[in-house]
């Protein structure tokens, strides 16, 4: 089993894998210009994924 710290290296790398997939998805890391609708996308996807770690941190370190 996982200890406390453990679970939370596991959930921060699981957000940062998603936010690799999805701005390569979205194409923040191509050399062509992004659309402000892309841009709009990516910066709504970044605040749901950082709201997604710090409840992961606050469960972890908190039960």
């Amino acid at each position: 089993m996982l200890g406390k710290i453990g679970i939370l290296i596991t959930i921060l790398a699981l957000v940062f894998i998603f936010f690799l997939v999805i701005s390569f998805g979205a194409g923040a890391f191509s050399k062509t210009k992004i659309k402000d609708e892309t841009k709009k996308y990516l910066k709504s996807v970044n605040i749901l994924l950082a709201i997604i770690a710090i409840v992961g941190i606050i469960l972890v370190l908190f039960l």
